[in-house]
């Protein structure tokens, strides 16, 4: 008699305890195996295994099971019972349905998805698929979304009254929503309500929200509008320097579906946008101090929001992420401090939130961003559509001493390091120059920022203990510790002189 071992495979049960499936059982691992521990205890349970060839012998089989149970205190198998069928195992508890549907000569697309649902549903991997499945599913419904309030039409609008002199107690005449009849008409189409609103704003009879968007757009991209105040098209406002630019401009949006995009195009691929902003002469400066009439191109700084948002893209810090709640970048402490109320604390973000874009930024209107503020950016206290441009000492300041800006002048020092290891001195100050400039630097622009790079680079080697003082100084940004610390303090102060150049952030 030769006794041989017998492979085992396709290993089914009718319970499985979480982790323990009844497959560990026969996967040669002895530090796992089948349990069938919680829901499973003190009830009976089978568990059944295929070989992979039949075992009967002319004169007789005789198989020998050995079952290991590692696991004691009680968690042994009790009143076990073991049994060897023949035949086709896939036969076995075949439900009727399933079966009749086998048997058809030809089967419909409902047989087919009936015998494979039931094959799937005997497979052993199946169960835990189908658990995980329901514990992703579990984890998304726990997933909170963003929320924000919204208005909502009421079934039965309220009714609105004249308030004689004002007097909410001197009720006159019932009044119903309709636009001033010096406007263009009402159609007869539209609800009364927010939505016949909207299609009564972009009405091809109604040129003046077309022409106040193109306008504004405009703005952002030559400083100022054809219609110069932008928050006034009324009789206070002044008249467009090109009238019918303006026209064809709002034309143009309404007849292309309203497409940002394709205004967009329009105006940047337009001569006028592709200018030099150089003056060539003081007798055309004076004709057109202001680029009213865009004899050259605009040349105006950058709003508050774009400056940082440079800053970023030049230090190679900025994230992309799209969407979700406020973030909380660096700003100095303090600034939310209120007495005789629970204090609002402002907790500086960490990792990606730290360095998205300036549209994300928390907004109080009681304490607004205060590098926004420093260049004019307003506290939304009002609407402001169009900004106030000016030049304080605070900006300067701001772009030097700022904890944010510090950060982004040692993200572009650590760029231009990990970037251009192998390079010479005067190649990494190219490459410094011109990824924050887009143009090369002249040969007196790069001697300057060589000498000051090399004479602080010779200071810090000097003096390692200040350059511990200030890298260790920058709490949200560490730095990378296979640089030379020499190297990068000295980086930072050139990459500060970078981010701080008027021509940094100005537009043309």
């Amino acid at each position: 008699v030769v006794a041989s071992e017998v492979t085992l495979h396709t290993a089914r049960a009718d319970y499985s305890q979480k982790n323990w499936h009844v497959a560990q059982a026969i996967d040669g691992d002895a530090r796992k195996g089948w349990a069938v521990g919680g829901a499973g205890f003190f009830k009976d349970h089978w568990a059944s295994f295929r070989t992979r060839e039949p075992l009967a012998a002319p004169g007789g089989t005789t198989l020998t099971f050995t079952l290991d149970q590692n696991y004691g205190r009680g968690r042994t198998i009790g009143r076990l019972r073991l049994s060897a069928l023949t035949g086709d195992a896939d036969a076995l508890d075949v439900p009727e349905k399933v079966r009749a549907a086998i048997l058809k000569k030809k089967q419909t697309g409902k047989d087919r998805k009936l015998i494979a649902d039931h094959f799937t549903e005997q497979q052993p991997q199946f169960a835990d698929l189908k658990q995980q499945l329901a514990d992703l599913g579990k984890k998304i419904s726990a997933i909170a979304a963003p929320t924000t309030l919204v208005m909502t039409e009421m079934d039965k609008p309220r009714e609105t009254r004249v308030m004689e002199r004002g007097s909410y107690l001197d009720q006159g005449s019932a009044v119903a929503p309709s636009p001033p009849r010096v406007l263009h008409a009402w159609r007869p189409q539209w609800p009364k309500n927010r939505l016949g609103l909207a299609r009564w704003l972009v009405d091809r009879d109604n040129p003046l929200v077309a022409r106040v968007i193109v306008n504004r757009w405009w703005s952002q991209f030559f400083g100022q509008g054809i219609v110069v105040t932008e928050e006034d098209f009324g009789s206070q406002g002044e008249s467009p320097t090109h009238p019918q630019l303006l026209d064809w401009l709002a034309v143009e949006f309404m007849e292309s579906g309203w497409s940002m995009k394709r205004l967009h195009r329009r105006i940047v691929t337009s001569a006028s946008y592709r200018q030099s902003s150089h003056i060539h002469s003081k007798a055309e400066f004076a004709k057109d101090p202001g680029n009213r009439f865009m004899a050259r191109g605009a040349r105006f700084r950058l709003s508050a929001e774009a400056i940082r948002d440079n800053a970023l893209r030049i230090s190679g810090l900025l994230t992309t992420k799209m969407g979700g709640p406020p973030v909380y970048p660096p700003q100095p402490g303090g600034l939310w401090r209120q007495t005789g109320r629970n204090e609002p604390k402002y907790i500086a973000a960490r990792g990606e939130d730290r360095f998205r874009r300036g549209v994300y930024v928390i907004w109080r209107r009681a304490a607004p961003y205060p590098s926004f503020v420093n260049f004019d950016g307003p506290d939304r206290s009002a609407c402001h559509p169009r900004r106030s441009r000016t030049n304080t000492p605070m900006q300067a300041l701001t772009l030097m001493n700022d904890q944010a800006y510090v950060e982004m002048a040692l993200g572009l020092g650590a760029r231009v390091l990990r970037e251009r290891p192998k390079a010479s001195l005067e190649e990494q100050l190219t490459y410094a120059f011109r990824s924050t400039l887009a143009r090369s630097p002249t040969r007196a622009e790069g001697q300057h920022l060589k000498d000051v790079f090399e004479r602080e680079r010779e200071r810090f080697r000097s003096h390692p203990d200040v350059v511990n003082m200030m890298l260790g100084g920058i709490g949200g940004l560490t730095p990378d510790k296979k640089l030379d610390r020499s190297d990068l303090a000295a980086w930072l102060l050139v990459s500060q002189i970078l981010l701080n150049l008027d021509e940094t952030i100005t537009r043309g």
